[in-house]
């Protein structure tokens, strides 16, 4: 399971807006898209927080996944389309967990949840496992 939040979101609410937000939501999901694989479910977990379920995944591929996402994230350069203000820099924080033999289905997102509060609370725009 990998759990992504966009880093600072807040302040591209505040600063430019909540259409252009969503804008922002929309496009890191249709990374998400990009990168998951096809039997991947990618869905929006809430807010700024999307996820991908990964079944049958082996960690170091989810891992690769993550930072795909991540790093092209980080090289996009969003312009607002009315004026082509750029955006700024936006990044994004990563969580993943693997699935354990005793998870429950709780137990496995607050693994994911955890390792993407670590992520953050360590400097944000990083994946972590």
């Amino acid at each position: 399971c990998l759990m992504l939040d966009i880093d600072h979101f807040k302040r591209i609410n505040d600063t430019f807006g909540h259409t252009i937000g969503d804008n922002v939501l929309k496009y890191v999901a249709s990374l998400l898209k990009k990168h998951a694989e096809q039997h991947h479910h990618v869905a929006r977990y809430g807010g700024e927080e999307l996820a991908i379920i990964m079944p049958n995944t082996p960690k170091h591929k989810a891992i690769e996944i993550s930072e795909n996402i991540r790093i092209e994230m980080e090289k996009s350069r969003l312009k607002r389309k009315t004026d082509n203000a750029t955006l700024g820099l936006i990044t994004l924080s990563v969580g993943i967990a693997e699935l354990h033999a005793n998870d429950n289905p709780e137990s496995f997102i607050t693994r994911a949840d955890t390792a993407l509060y670590q992520a953050k609370e360590s400097g944000r725009n990083k994946v972590m496992h």
